[in-house]
């Protein structure tokens, strides 16, 4: 069993939170030494790779919430005053480079770099336009 999950942790394709529960578990059921449980612990923690972990599903339901909670805002006004409200304007940030998968681009956020507008058209993308052109979408006005 050993062998088999330190392959897995040298090949890096794991989230860190649940392999450790899972080297923790084996060693408790006894398929582990303390030593065998050590060694594999610290290769986990120096193998991870943040682009595994759970982190960007979190932002995806803050990002729906709170879509959702201007939608919702919206229509009772809609509803109750019979009015029209008009669409919010679009946000057009800086880039700025992420430092990992927790605040990487992804598809449809929109940047301003050097002066130009671009729109993302892919996920976890942690590159400027310069460097992955295909990834970003140049917005002509």
């Amino acid at each position: 069993m050993y062998s088999i999950i330190k392959e897995v942790l040298i090949k890096g394709k794991y989230e860190l939170v649940d392999v450790l529960s899972k080297i923790n578990k084996l060693w408790i059921e006894g398929s582990l030494t303390e030593e065998e449980r050590d060694e594999l612990v610290n290769l986990a923690r120096s193998n991870a790779n943040s682009e595994n972990s759970y982190a960007e599903n979190t932002q995806q339901i803050a990002n729906l919430w709170e879509y959702y909670q201007q939608l919702d805002s919206r229509l009772t006004k809609l509803e109750n005053n019979q009015g029209v409200e008009l669409p919010l304007e679009e946000e057009w940030v800086e880039f700025v480079r992420p430092t990992g998968s927790h605040d990487a681009y992804k598809i449809g956020d929109k940047v301003i770099f050097n002066n130009k507008k671009y729109i993302c058209q892919m996920d976890n993308c942690v590159w400027n336009p310069l460097v992955y052109p295909s990834a970003w979408e140049l917005v002509e006005e």
